[in-house]
Formats: C-alpha cells, structure tokens, sequence
C-alpha cells in the first residue's frame, strides 16, 4: 500500500494504493510531497488543518492535492505525515484532514520537480475488494 510513480511523457504520475479512502488520500499527499523534495526529509513540526467537500472523489482528490500545492506556493509548507477523513454525505464528498510537516528549507528539501498543479489527465479512483486505487498526474 502506497504510491509509486509511474512513467509519463511530460509529467509525473502515481498509481496510490490504499487500504481506506483515508488513507488513498493520505498517500496522494505523500506523493506529491515526494515529487517537490525527498519526504524523508521533510519532519512533522507544523500541523494545519484542511476541508474541502466536492462532486466526486475525483474532484475532492483533485483539490485536496492543488490545496496542498497551495499551501506550499503560499505558506512555503511541504507535508509529509497526517490523519485523513473522506466521507460522503447525500451526493457530496467530505474532506477533513489535519496534516503535518515543515516549512520548505532549500538546504534540507533538495528540490527535485516544481509541480504546477495536479490534473484530471488520465485520473481515475476506484474502490474493488476492499482496495481503494487512483492514478493522479501532476503537471510538472
């Protein structure tokens, strides 16, 4: 269970495996972490909170990884770590999340790829015999 990257013409893609949809996302962060610098360099200091709430859990993952992004364009935030809650409520999916990490120190997070956004190429998330799998592409 968790992520591994994939090859891509232009961007960089992961297949995320997880044993909960809490967890697919979790992973998904960790991923796109993983893409801007080495995670394992990247320590649990700060802890902020998330919500979103979206159509599908396409949308919700789509959004959930550009918040992230965000935070990091923004706040100058990389996360590694953190508890994730997807629920859907009625035709709604929720997001509540407190995630963990540290603010981006170029001498400690060697960067790797400036991720632009997360995308809906070739997105797909899918819940089979208690498995929950997507594939998600960051544009690089």
């Amino acid at each position: 269970m968790g992520y591994a990257f994939i090859d891509h013409t232009a961007d960089v893609a992961a297949d995320l495996t997880g044993r909960s949809v809490d967890e697919l996302f979790l992973f998904a962060a960790q991923a796109l972490t993983d893409t801007i610098t080495d995670i394992r360099t990247v320590q649990p200091v700060v802890t902020q909170s998330v919500t979103l709430e979206a159509h599908s859990p396409e949308d919700l993952l789509v959004d959930w990884l550009n918040e992230l992004l965000y935070r990091f364009e923004v706040q100058n935030v990389l996360f590694s770590d953190g508890a994730v809650t997807v629920r859907e409520v009625g035709e709604r999916w929720h997001l509540a999340a407190r995630i963990t990490g540290e603010p981006f120190e170029p001498t400690r997070h060697p960067s790797q790829v400036q991720v632009k956004s997360a995308t809906y190429h070739g997105l797909n998330v899918t819940h089979t015999s208690g498995t929950w799998n997507a594939r998600i592409v960051f544009d690089v």
